[in-house]
């Protein structure tokens, strides 16, 4: 009997040892997961912030620019001409020269005539262009027009020819010296459209030089073109 009373305390401590264990392990797992989450909770933080990188400076082109007495010369004649009469010589007249009557958006020229006889239906001897409606038509309006009134519609762009106003419309000058052209003051200006010799008085150009061209602008008379002279 005693024997037996020996091996059951002996059963019970031992089963009491079994449960222990687990309890133990477990209490260990237990604690070392909260070391390891205290440490790396612990770890400093070595990566810097990632900054958002700073928007890519885009170099502007550099703007053509025209000095203040240049463009004041170039303006000059907003105020100043009002209307304009000159004789053209260029590419398209030779050595002769066209006369041309310039209001507004108005402009009739005179083209040279190779031959002075206008008694054919279709001759012609002025042509009037409208910048507005963008039109250009063919006239003979002399006194010895056989055949007078209108002879036809023109193709706007073969029938324009750029006038004094047109050619310093610029978008770049500067000055590159002082001339005088049929006794007048001009400054010589260095443009995108070419070289221009420009009146100092009332800011159109006199002449005019591009790719290899030659322009001039001569007998001007200012402010005498009248309404009806650029009208059919």
């Amino acid at each position: 009997m005693k024997n037996f009373l020996n091996r059951k305390i002996i059963f019970n401590s031992m089963a009491r040892s079994f449960l222990l264990v687990p309890i133990v392990i477990f209490s260990l797992f237990i604690f070392a997961g909260c070391t390891t989450l205290e440490e790396v909770s612990k770890i400093p933080e070595t990566q810097e912030k990632i900054q958002p990188s700073a928007e890519p400076k885009i170099e502007e082109m550099p703007k053509k620019e025209i000095s203040a007495d240049v463009r004041d010369l170039l303006e000059r004649h907003k105020t100043r001409v009002k209307s304009i009469y000159y004789k053209y010589r260029g590419p398209e007249t030779g050595t002769n020269f066209h006369e041309f009557y310039v209001k507004g958006g108005k402009i009739k020229y005179k083209p040279y005539l190779e031959l002075k006889s206008l008694d054919r239906e279709d001759s012609y001897d002025t042509i009037f262009i409208d910048k507005t409606s963008k039109t250009a038509q063919s006239y003979c309006v002399a006194a010895y027009c056989a055949y007078k009134g209108k002879k036809a519609d023109l193709n706007y762009g073969s029938a324009y020819i750029a006038t004094v106003f047109d050619w310093i419309s610029v978008a770049s000058a500067k000055k590159v010296g002082e001339e005088f052209i049929d006794d007048r003051s001009t400054w010589k200006l260095e443009t995108d459209s070419g070289i221009l010799w420009v009146d100092t008085f009332y800011g159109i150009p006199l002449k005019a030089e591009s790719n290899g061209k030659t322009y001039k602008f001569e007998q001007i008379s200012v402010n005498s073109v009248q309404d009806s002279d650029v009208a059919p």
